[in-house]
Protein backbone atom coordinates (compact mmCIF):
# COMPACT_ATOMS: atom_id res chain seq x y z
CA UNK A 1 0.00 0.00 0.00
CA UNK A 2 1.35 3.39 -0.40
CA UNK A 3 1.71 6.00 2.06
CA UNK A 4 -1.65 7.59 1.19
CA UNK A 5 -3.53 4.38 1.24
CA UNK A 6 -2.46 4.24 5.16
CA UNK A 7 -3.48 7.82 5.81
CA UNK A 8 -7.10 7.39 4.49
CA UNK A 9 -7.24 4.10 6.67
CA UNK A 10 -5.68 5.68 9.55
CA UNK A 11 -8.59 8.78 9.20
CA UNK A 12 -11.67 5.82 8.83
CA UNK A 13 -10.64 3.71 11.80
CA UNK A 14 -10.30 7.62 13.45
CA UNK A 15 -14.02 8.42 12.55
CA UNK A 16 -15.15 5.24 13.52
CA UNK A 17 -13.80 5.02 17.00
CA UNK A 18 -15.34 8.92 17.47
CA UNK A 19 -18.08 7.34 16.37
CA UNK A 20 -18.75 4.28 18.55
CA UNK A 21 -17.47 7.34 21.52
CA UNK A 22 -20.40 8.84 20.65
CA UNK A 23 -23.00 5.89 20.30
CA UNK A 24 -21.35 4.52 23.38
CA UNK A 25 -22.57 7.82 25.33
CA UNK A 26 -25.75 7.76 24.21
CA UNK A 27 -26.22 4.20 25.09
CA UNK A 28 -28.68 1.30 24.85
CA UNK A 29 -32.41 1.13 26.70
CA UNK A 30 -34.21 -2.30 27.10
CA UNK A 31 -37.26 -3.23 29.12
CA UNK A 32 -39.31 -6.14 30.48
CA UNK A 33 -42.24 -6.91 32.78
CA UNK A 34 -43.28 -9.48 34.49
CA UNK A 35 -46.69 -10.43 35.64
CA UNK A 36 -48.66 -12.06 38.22
CA UNK A 37 -46.05 -13.09 40.76
CA UNK A 38 -47.41 -14.57 43.72
CA UNK A 39 -47.61 -11.89 46.48
CA UNK A 40 -45.23 -12.04 49.47
CA UNK A 41 -46.30 -14.88 51.88
CA UNK A 42 -45.73 -13.18 55.32
CA UNK A 43 -45.70 -9.62 56.31
CA UNK A 44 -42.22 -7.94 55.87
CA UNK A 45 -40.51 -10.49 55.59
CA UNK A 46 -37.81 -10.38 52.00
CA UNK A 47 -38.83 -13.22 49.58
CA UNK A 48 -35.65 -13.57 46.73
CA UNK A 49 -36.31 -14.62 43.44
CA UNK A 50 -35.51 -18.33 42.98
CA UNK A 51 -31.81 -17.09 41.16
CA UNK A 52 -30.05 -14.19 41.55
CA UNK A 53 -29.19 -11.60 39.20
CA UNK A 54 -27.40 -11.33 36.06
CA UNK A 55 -24.02 -10.34 36.97
CA UNK A 56 -22.91 -6.86 35.84
CA UNK A 57 -20.18 -8.12 32.71
CA UNK A 58 -17.54 -5.08 32.57
CA UNK A 59 -18.63 -2.45 35.33
CA UNK A 60 -14.86 -0.51 34.93
CA UNK A 61 -16.44 -0.40 30.67
CA UNK A 62 -19.79 0.05 31.05
CA UNK A 63 -22.38 2.07 33.70
CA UNK A 64 -25.86 0.01 33.73
CA UNK A 65 -28.42 1.60 35.79
CA UNK A 66 -31.89 -0.28 36.03
CA UNK A 67 -35.32 1.40 37.26
CA UNK A 68 -38.08 -1.07 38.66
CA UNK A 69 -41.64 -0.24 39.19
CA UNK A 70 -44.32 -2.29 40.59
CA UNK A 71 -48.42 -1.66 40.94
CA UNK A 72 -48.96 -2.29 44.48
CA UNK A 73 -48.25 0.05 47.47
CA UNK A 74 -48.40 -2.23 49.73
CA UNK A 75 -45.14 -4.12 48.61
CA UNK A 76 -41.66 -3.30 48.86
CA UNK A 77 -38.14 -4.17 46.49
CA UNK A 78 -35.06 -4.98 46.91
CA UNK A 79 -31.63 -5.40 45.70
CA UNK A 80 -29.31 -7.11 48.00
CA UNK A 81 -26.02 -8.71 48.11
CA UNK A 82 -24.80 -12.27 48.23
CA UNK A 83 -23.57 -11.90 51.80
CA UNK A 84 -26.67 -10.52 52.61
CA UNK A 85 -28.68 -13.23 51.22
CA UNK A 86 -26.99 -15.72 52.95
CA UNK A 87 -27.68 -14.14 55.92
CA UNK A 88 -31.29 -13.65 55.42
CA UNK A 89 -31.89 -17.74 53.56
CA UNK A 90 -30.61 -18.72 57.19
CA UNK A 91 -32.45 -16.53 58.94
CA UNK A 92 -35.81 -17.55 61.16
CA UNK A 93 -38.55 -17.87 59.04
CA UNK A 94 -40.86 -15.06 60.60
CA UNK A 95 -40.86 -12.05 60.76
CA UNK A 96 -41.72 -11.58 64.43
CA UNK A 97 -37.58 -11.87 65.06
CA UNK A 98 -37.64 -8.68 62.93
CA UNK A 99 -34.21 -10.00 61.16
CA UNK A 100 -34.50 -9.36 56.77
CA UNK A 101 -37.52 -7.08 57.28
CA UNK A 102 -37.76 -3.60 55.28
CA UNK A 103 -36.31 -2.52 58.23
CA UNK A 104 -33.13 -4.87 59.48
CA UNK A 105 -32.38 -5.38 55.60
CA UNK A 106 -28.94 -4.37 54.24
CA UNK A 107 -29.72 -3.89 50.79
CA UNK A 108 -27.72 -1.88 48.17
CA UNK A 109 -31.01 -0.29 47.11
CA UNK A 110 -34.96 -0.55 48.68
CA UNK A 111 -37.92 0.54 47.49
CA UNK A 112 -40.43 1.45 50.14
CA UNK A 113 -44.07 0.98 50.16
CA UNK A 114 -45.95 3.35 48.30
CA UNK A 115 -43.50 4.30 45.55
CA UNK A 116 -43.90 1.58 43.32
CA UNK A 117 -45.19 4.28 40.65
CA UNK A 118 -41.61 6.49 40.86
CA UNK A 119 -39.65 2.97 41.72
CA UNK A 120 -36.62 2.44 42.72
CA UNK A 121 -33.46 3.18 40.49
CA UNK A 122 -30.16 1.10 40.81
CA UNK A 123 -27.07 1.65 39.83
CA UNK A 124 -25.74 -2.02 38.99
CA UNK A 125 -22.53 -3.05 40.79
CA UNK A 126 -20.11 -5.57 40.72
CA UNK A 127 -20.54 -9.27 42.29
CA UNK A 128 -23.60 -11.28 42.94
CA UNK A 129 -26.68 -9.93 43.88
CA UNK A 130 -30.48 -10.89 44.45
CA UNK A 131 -33.75 -8.88 44.33
CA UNK A 132 -36.53 -9.29 46.26
CA UNK A 133 -39.73 -8.05 47.71
CA UNK A 134 -42.10 -7.98 51.00
CA UNK A 135 -45.28 -6.83 51.78
CA UNK A 136 -45.89 -4.23 54.99
CA UNK A 137 -48.86 -6.29 56.83
CA UNK A 138 -50.74 -8.84 55.59
CA UNK A 139 -50.79 -8.80 52.18
CA UNK A 140 -53.89 -7.02 50.35
CA UNK A 141 -53.87 -9.02 46.77
CA UNK A 142 -53.17 -12.09 45.36
CA UNK A 143 -50.40 -10.94 42.75
CA UNK A 144 -47.96 -8.49 42.26
CA UNK A 145 -46.64 -6.87 38.80
CA UNK A 146 -43.13 -5.51 38.23
CA UNK A 147 -41.71 -3.30 35.18
CA UNK A 148 -38.14 -2.43 34.30
CA UNK A 149 -35.77 -0.58 32.59
CA UNK A 150 -32.26 -0.99 32.14
CA UNK A 151 -29.97 1.63 30.91
CA UNK A 152 -26.60 0.79 29.29
CA UNK A 153 -23.99 3.86 28.87
CA UNK A 154 -19.83 3.16 28.25
CA UNK A 155 -18.37 4.99 31.15
CA UNK A 156 -15.81 7.69 31.24
CA UNK A 157 -12.71 6.73 30.79
CA UNK A 158 -13.45 4.13 28.04
CA UNK A 159 -15.24 6.89 26.20
CA UNK A 160 -12.59 9.36 26.60
CA UNK A 161 -9.97 7.21 25.29
CA UNK A 162 -11.75 6.26 22.20
CA UNK A 163 -11.61 9.70 21.56
CA UNK A 164 -8.00 10.55 22.41
CA UNK A 165 -7.09 7.84 20.21
CA UNK A 166 -9.51 8.48 17.54
CA UNK A 167 -8.86 12.04 17.15
CA UNK A 168 -5.14 11.33 16.98
CA UNK A 169 -5.69 9.02 14.01
CA UNK A 170 -7.15 12.27 12.47
CA UNK A 171 -4.66 14.20 12.65
CA UNK A 172 -2.14 11.68 11.87
CA UNK A 173 -4.64 10.68 8.66
CA UNK A 174 -5.61 14.21 7.49
CA UNK A 175 -4.75 15.54 3.97
CA UNK A 176 -1.71 17.55 3.93
CA UNK A 177 -1.22 20.23 1.23
CA UNK A 178 2.29 19.66 -0.62
CA UNK A 179 5.48 21.94 0.55
CA UNK A 180 7.30 23.63 -1.90
CA UNK A 181 10.54 24.48 -1.98
CA UNK A 182 12.11 27.09 -3.79
CA UNK A 183 15.07 26.09 -5.53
Amino acid sequence: MTDRRWLNVALACGLVLLLLAGLGRVGYSTEGTFNDIPAPPSDDRIVFASDPLPEHPAPALFRVQTTVTWDRDDVWVAVVDQAEWERCKDAPASSFFGICTSNDLRAEVLGTPGTGEEGLVWNVTEGVHWAGYGSVGTPSGATLDLAWEADVQLAGAPTALLMLIGVALILYGRPRRAHSTPS
